[in-house]
């Protein structure tokens, strides 16, 4: 009785804070307020979401936009929750909770440069500085910098840590070491409180596939997702495991999902393509490996992936103009040259006797 008391309420105040021009002059609705005629109970961001929908127009205050984005991002909905924390930063660009909540979105778009970037520019900020260094040894770890990550989580005042946080301290720092504990020992250390961390969560369900049973892990993964059906990292952890149980069909959809849920995000365009290729589908794996940027750094093996693709496919025209334009790059990648030998018969050449088909020589 008490929920469809809150909603009824809610549909009211909705209608009745329609944009008007005499609202510019009035006091900001906080977030307190917003708090106070919605309810604090589990569940209730959807409401607070549609609220704020209904008063936010063009030229609205930047706190509007950072309420709402906050609310999408707690919702997991960092799409959206990033589109309005960029409109809150154009107003108040040195506003310290705009600048972390844009950094945590940022960091769970996949965007961890920038995500660095954002936390770096608080992080003297002492009120928060476990919680912004946990930030930033996270994010230099999925930058597979380990020795960053280190330094981050050893400025963390370990002691003053609470029990949840002393277990992620421990978690990210074994994930940290050159030398790593047996993943299976890891995620037995997990039990159901910390899996409701949704720091936890992710790093649980990303290694748990291979060490738990697939009816506990199907169960465990579809109840979080019941709970947060736009949480992209779920929808992918659920393609994996749609994936390996051979399930293609519905891992494709899933897959999608999630990748309408990010915006360009290149790691899980080559997850996509890789799932692709081991489905045969090489067009379709093209379609994905070919929107991902040409970062050397990051996606080194993505020519490779492109070059067996259009071997496959029977294509020889592109592959060997592939496998010839990318060893002038990845000189001492041998993976090219054994690809060409093997199925051309073309030997490293160092008098240039064969020359490559894009090879210019200038006087």
């Amino acid at each position: 009785m008490k929920e469809k008391f809150l909603l009824i309420f809610v549909i009211f105040c909705s209608l009745s804070c329609e944009p008007r021009q005499d609202f510019k002059g009035e006091d900001i609705p906080d977030q307190k307020y917003i708090s106070s005629i919605l309810g604090n109970e589990k569940g209730q961001n959807q409401k607070a979401i549609a609220y704020l929908n209904q008063i936010i127009e063009e030229g609205s205050p930047a706190h509007l936009y950072f309420l709402r984005a906050k609310y999408l991002f707690e919702s997991r909905q960092y799409k959206k929750a990033n589109v309005d924390i960029q409109m809150a930063l154009k107003s108040s660009p040195r506003d310290f909770d705009y600048v972390l909540l844009a950094g945590q979105i940022a960091l769970n778009l996949e965007k961890y440069t920038a995500a660095l970037n954002y936390f770096n520019l608080i992080k003297s900020n002492e009120k928060n500085h476990s919680r912004i260094f946990f930030f930033l040894a996270e994010a230099s770890l999925k930058l597979n910098n380990s020795k960053l990550a280190t330094y981050y989580l050893n400025q963390i005042r370990k002691n003053d840590l609470s029990p949840k946080d002393q277990f992620y301290y421990t978690v990210l720092s074994n994930l940290s070491l050159p030398i790593q504990i047996p993943k299976a020992n890891l995620i037995n250390r997990f039990d159901d409180k910390s899996i409701q961390d949704v720091r936890l969560q992710r790093i649980y369900f990303e290694n748990a596939m291979d060490y738990t049973s697939k009816y506990l892990y199907q169960n465990q993964l579809l109840k979080v997702i019941n709970e947060y059906p736009n949480d992209p990292y779920l929808l992918r952890f659920w393609a994996r495991f749609l994936s390996k149980i051979n399930q293609f069909k519905l891992a494709e959809l899933n897959y999608q999902k999630a990748l309408n849920l990010f915006e360009q995000n290149d790691n899980l365009n080559l997850e996509i393509g890789k799932f692709y290729m081991l489905q045969r589908n090489y067009p379709s794996a093209l379609i994905y490996l070919n929107k991902i940027k040409p970062d050397l750094q990051f996606f080194i093996d993505v020519p490779f992936l492109k070059s067996k693709c259009y071997l496959y496919l029977g294509d020889n025209l592109h592959y060997k103009s592939m496998m010839d334009s990318v060893k002038l790059f990845l000189k001492n990648d041998n993976r090219f040259y054994q690809l060409k030998t093997k199925h051309f018969g073309i030997s490293v050449d160092s008098n240039l006797v064969v020359k490559d088909s894009l090879l210019t020589i200038r006087p």
